[in-house]
C-alpha cells in the first residue's frame, strides 16, 4: 500500500469505516537476505530505547531504527551496530541497522518481519493497523489507542489480517500480578465486590507550550526534527521541545501525555496499567463495564486542567462489581475487594488479607502498609519492601507469592493464567508459534476503551451507559462523535497536508 506523507491518517482507517481499513490486500512477508526474523524500532525516546534493548535479547535482528527526530534514529542506529559488532557469536553482518526518517519506508519494507512501535500514544493505532496490512507482526506500547473507534479497528484488523499484536502492558508478564489474578479468579477471596485502580487524572484542554512564560525558549526551531510528521494525525501546533524534545533525553515527556490531542493524561498512561489488571482479575478480557459514572469529586483548581476533575469516575460490570478511579489514599496501585478478603498488588509488592470479617474501609488501606488488617481479617501473605515494619514481610516477593500460592491452592487451582515471564520474549515466541501473547490486540483494545471511556467521562464532565459487545453508548447515552476522541468532539478532523 502506497500512502504518502500527507495522507489524512485518522480518517482513513477510522472515518471511512472498518470496511475502508479491510479493503487492503495483506502483504505476506518476504525472505529476508539474513534468513532471520527482522525487527524495527518505531519510535526511539526514552521508552523505545528501554525496549530496543530488551529486543536486542531476543533472538531477532534489529535492521532498523526509525524516528522522525534525526539525533535519536542515529544515536540508536550507532547503539544497535555497536553491540553487534561486539557480539561477534550472533552473526550478524555489520552495520546491518540503518536510521529512517519516515516509517512509510518501514512499513514498505518486506524484510521486515516486526516493528516495535514506541511513539506518542496519537500515532499507536494507525502503525499497529497499517504494519498489520503489511503483513508485520506489532509489538506497541500502551494504551494501545488513542480513541474508542481506534481500538475496534484494531481488534478488527487483527483478526481479519492474521498478524501477532502484543500491546505493552508488561505488568501481566510480573509474577505477582499474575498470582494475584489467579487468586481473584479462583475465587480465593469470595466474590469481588469492588476494584481500586490508583493513576493519574484525564487529559487537558490544548495548550500551545508546557510554560508560556518561556514560549521562545521551548519554541525555538529545532533543525532535527520534522515536527509536521511527529504531529501525524493530530492537529498541527507549533514546535514544543516539551512535546518532542531536543536530541537524546532520558526522561518521559508529560506535556504530550497530558495534551488532548496526543495523549489521555494519567488515565491513559498509568490507567493502562491498573485498569488492565483489573480487566484480567474480573475475567472481562473479552468485554467490559455498562455503564460509567461520573465522578462527584471537586473540579480541580489548576488552571491547566482546564476544570477537570481529576479522579473519582467508575465502572459499573453488569454483575454489580464497581471498578473505581481511585482517590489516592493507599499507595496501592490495584485493590481487589472480595466478600472473603483483599488482594492488594504494585509492582514488586504483594498482599493477601482473608477472610470473613468487615475488611479495612478504604481510609484504613495504609494500615495494610504496616501490616494492620480490618477485622476478620488475616494476613496471608505481605511483601512490601518499604513497609514500617519489616518483621510483617516475608522475606522475598517470591517467598509471598508461594505462601499465597500455596495457601489458596493455586498449583491445582481451576483457573490457570496466561503465564509469561518477560514480556517481549513473549511476543517473539508467540510471532514464531503463531499462538496468541499474553496481551494480544483484544486485551490491549479492550483496555484502552476503558481509559478513553474514563477521559471522555472527566472531558465531558458525565456518565453515560456502555453496550461492551458492540462498543457503543447504549440507551441514549453519550454522543457517537465522543468515539473518535477529542477531535471529533471539536469538530476538528482535518489535518494539515
Amino acid at each position: 500500500m502506497n500512502i504518502s506523507r500527507t495522507t489524512i491518517p485518522r480518517r482513513a482507517f477510522v472515518k471511512g469505516g472498518l470496511a475502508g481499513a479491510l479493503a487492503f490486500p495483506y502483504l505476506a512477508t518476504a525472505k529476508n537476505a539474513l534468513g532471520r526474523t527482522t525487527l524495527a524500532l518505531i519510535g526511539a525516546g526514552k521508552q523505545g530505547r528501554h525496549l530496543l534493548h530488551q529486543f536486542l535479547g531476543q533472538d531477532v535482528v534489529v535492521t532498523a531504527v526509525c524516528d522522525c527526530d534525526r539525533a535519536r534514529r542515529e544515536d540508536r542506529t550507532r547503539v544497535v551496530n555497536e553491540y553487534y559488532e561486539k557480539n561477534p557469536q550472533l552473526g550478524v553482518p555489520k552495520d546491518v541497522c540503518r536510521a529512517v526518517a519516515d516509517f512509510h519506508a518501514v512499513l514498505a519494507d518486506p524484510a521486515i518481519d516486526m516493528v516495535c512501535i514506541a511513539t506518542p500514544d496519537h500515532w499507536h493505532a494507525y502503525l499497529a493497523v497499517e504494519a498489520m496490512k503489511a503483513g508485520k507482526d506489532v509489538y506497541c506500547e500502551k494504551p494501545l489507542t488513542h480513541t474508542v473507534n481506534e481500538a475496534k479497528v484494531i481488534m478488527a484488523v487483527s483478526a481479519k489480517t492474521g498478524r501477532i499484536l502484543q500491546t505493552g502492558a508488561m505488568q501481566r508478564s510480573g509474577l505477582e500480578f499474575r498470582t494475584a489474578c489467579e487468586i481473584v479468579r479462583n475465587g480465593g477471596i469470595g466474590r469481588i465486590t469492588a476494584v481500586d485502580t490508583l493513576f493519574g487524572g484525564p487529559s487537558r484542554p490544548p495548550a500551545d507550550f508546557e510554560d508560556p512564560s518561556r514560549a521562545a525558549e521551548e519554541g525555538a526551531p529545532n533543525p532535527d526534527v520534522d515536527f509536521d510528521l511527529w504531529c501525524g494525525p493530530a492537529p498541527r501546533v507549533p514546535y514544543s521541545d516539551k512535546l518532542s524534545p531536543r536530541g537524546v533525553h532520558d526522561y518521559f515527556p508529560g506535556f504530550w501525555r497530558n495534551h488532548d490531542y496526543f495523549g489521555l493524561g494519567g488515565v491513559g498512561d498509568w490507567g493502562a496499567h491498573q485498569l488492565d489488571i483489573a480487566q484480567w482479575g474480573l475475567g472481562m478480557d473479552e468485554s467490559g463495564p455498562v455503564k460509567i459514572v461520573k465522578s462527584t469529586e471537586a473540579p480541580s483548581r489548576d488552571p491547566k486542567c482546564g476544570g477537570r476533575r481529576q479522579k473519582g469516575v467508575s465502572f459499573v460490570y453488569a454483575n454489580g462489581t464497581v471498578v473505581r478511579h481511585a482517590d489516592g489514599k493507599t499507595k496501592w496501585r490495584v485493590v481487589f475487594y472480595g466478600t472473603e478478603g483483599i488482594v492488594c498488588v504494585n509492582r514488586g509488592q504483594f498482599a493477601v488479607w482473608r477472610g470473613k470479617g468487615r475488611g479495612p474501609d478504604r481510609d484504613q488501606l495504609p494500615g495494610l502498609d504496616a501490616g494492620v488488617g480490618g477485622e476478620g481479617l488475616t494476613r496471608t501473605a505481605f511483601w512490601l519492601t518499604d513497609a514500617s515494619d519489616p518483621s510483617a514481610n516475608d522475606k522475598s516477593l517470591l517467598d509471598a507469592v508461594n505462601k499465597a500460592t500455596k495457601a489458596f491452592g493455586l498449583k491445582k487451582a481451576k483457573v490457570k493464567l496466561y503465564k509469561s515471564l518477560n514480556h517481549p520474549a513473549d511476543f517473539v515466541q508467540c510471532c514464531a508459534s503463531r499462538q496468541q501473547p499474553i496481551s494480544r490486540a483484544e486485551v490491549g483494545a479492550r483496555t484502552s476503551i476503558l481509559c478513553n471511556l474514563a477521559n471522555l467521562s472527566y472531558v465531558h464532565d458525565t456518565g453515560f451507559d456502555w453496550d461492551p459487545a458492540k462498543n457503543v453508548f447504549a440507551n441514549g447515552t453519550g454522543h457517537a462523535a465522543w468515539l473518535d476522541g477529542f477531535y471529533a468532539a471539536r469538530g476538528n478532523l482535518s489535518v494539515k497536508e
